[in-house]
């Protein structure tokens, strides 16, 4: 009986086919439902990639600007301390001869009194100036019958005191020492700010890449149900403090004038004198100081007298004509006889190959997409197929930069950051900006680039493949590197 009715139930459970359209719903719900799932982690996958290119793009170009922002000030401060140190070495040529004249006027006049005190001697005999006494030369610069305040400058030309008196007391508001001073306490504070702001670049490139990976990339909240969450990673390669490519410019002074816009040979910028009597010091940058050279700033005269003795009657002794020692520029020396040194800085070429480059990475753990439906639990069922590599794998991504320049005549927006910049150029255009590198380039980083920033941002060489139950691949860093851009 009972086997009849199982017989019976069997055969009319093979006939009926109300549960089929309940199968097939259920399979193309789950095949949805799959599908739904998949595309959620693949775009959300997709979004934090993107997040974090982004993030390490913005890091880099941050960093680049910063950089392009210092060159361009130190460019802008040696234009201005090219201007400066003309100024100021015109000004210290006009201050050493206004001093030795200066010398030259009160010794003249100490012979002049020394001279008078002489007639003393006869009482009876002429004692006029300028007729039976006078302390000059004649035309010409010699010695005889000398015109009275008439001295010989430089053995060439013949002056008057008076003349010297009325022109200086002319041009003394002209140059006063206050200017000169300013002048050059101007260029040591050049040379100050531009050595802190190449001192202070790899902080402040820090600072900016810090700022822009914590404003473009963070843990989502998914990420921060995962237990033992990672971090958010980043790190500069091989950042060189700027030192390493700056370098103070010497040597070459119609460059560092070339700056300030002065085409001329220096001595023609800065006037008679230069390279003769002031000279460049050897220094590490640029400096003129004074230096006696022959007959150059130096004056000369002579006492010229008539002597009489006295007896019973005055006696006419004849003529002395004495000559002074010269009084030269160097026995005026003072604190401004020794200029002030301006130390312009130059990019040198290692900028433009790997010293210069800004390469950051940026790393974030892969997560499983859907680590909060458990809470940071261990994942199981059909969510479990979303997990990779256990947890433990790493994102991470790297871009590159460097601050470029632009010279007038070029395109808009057209800004250099390889191959060299022209002596003339280098540091006296102003222009720079941010321009993104090609990262496989071999002048940007070494081989070995791809393997240090991973170890630094906690990434491994291995990675899951497309079947996560057949193990792990290696990554060959070599081979990537060749497909990077930035």
């Amino acid at each position: 009986m009972m086997k009849d009715i199982l017989k019976r139930k069997a055969a009319e459970l093979a006939g009926d086919e109300s549960g089929v359209a309940f199968a097939f719903t259920v399979t193309v719900a789950l095949i949805i439902f799959l599908f739904g799932f998949s595309v959620y982690a693949i775009g959300e996958t997709v979004r934090e990639r993107m997040e974090l290119q982004n993030a390490a793009d913005a890091a880099a170009y941050s960093g680049a600007l910063v950089q392009a922002d210092t060159v361009s000030r130190i460019a802008v401060i040696n234009k201005a301390m090219s201007w400066n140190y003309v100024m100021m070495t015109r000004r210290q040529m006009d201050h050493i001869v206004d001093t030795w004249l200066s010398r030259v006027v009160t010794s003249w006049n100490q012979s002049r009194s020394v001279t008078a005190a002489y007639q003393n001697i006869c009482a009876c005999h002429p004692r006029m100036e300028a007729v039976n006494w006078r302390v000059g030369v004649s035309p010409g610069g010699g010695g005889g019958e000398v015109t009275h305040m008439l001295i010989r400058l430089n053995g060439t030309q013949d002056v008057s005191i008076p003349a010297i008196t009325s022109a200086q007391g002319a041009n003394a508001p002209r140059n006063p020492v206050a200017l000169l001073s300013s002048l050059r306490s101007c260029i040591k504070s050049m040379n100050q700010a531009e050595a802190e702001l190449i001192s202070g670049m790899k902080s402040r490139v820090e600072q900016a890449v810090e700022f822009a990976v914590k404003a473009d990339v963070s843990l989502t909240e998914n990420d921060k149900k995962v237990k033992n969450s990672r971090e958010i990673q980043w790190t500069l390669y091989n950042l060189k403090d700027a030192s390493s490519y700056f370098e103070i410019l010497s040597g070459d002074e119609a460059r560092f004038l070339g700056f300030g816009g002065f085409k001329e040979p220096p001595q023609s910028v800065f006037g008679t004198g230069a390279d003769t009597w002031l000279v460049t010091a050897g220094s590490s940058g640029f400096r003129r100081d004074y230096r006696q050279a022959g007959s150059t700033l130096s004056a000369m005269w002579f006492t010229y007298n008539q002597i009489w003795w006295h007896g019973d009657y005055c006696v006419f002794g004849g003529l002395v004509v004495q000559p002074v020692s010269p009084v030269t520029g160097e026995m005026a020396r003072d604190e401004f006889y020794t200029g002030v040194e301006a130390k312009p800085q130059v990019l040198k070429e290692n900028y433009f190959d790997k010293d210069g480059a800004i390469v950051v990475g940026v790393s974030r753990p892969l997560n499983n997409p859907f680590a909060f439906v458990f809470n940071g639990e261990k994942k199981s069922g059909i969510y479990s197929a979303f997990s990779v590599g256990e947890g433990n794998q790493t994102m991470w991504s790297v871009s590159a930069a460097r601050a470029g320049y632009r010279l007038s005549g070029w395109k808009k927006g057209e800004y250099r950051a390889s191959g060299k910049i022209e002596d003339k150029d280098n540091l006296c255009e102003a222009d720079w900006d941010a321009v993104f590198l090609s990262t496989g380039d071999d002048k940007t980083a070494d081989s070995g680039m791809l393997e240090q920033l991973a170890q630094k941002l906690g990434a491994t060489r291995q990675f899951a493949g497309r079947d996560r139950n057949s193990g792990y691949s290696e990554i060959a860093f070599s081979e990537a590197r060749n497909h990077l851009h930035h």
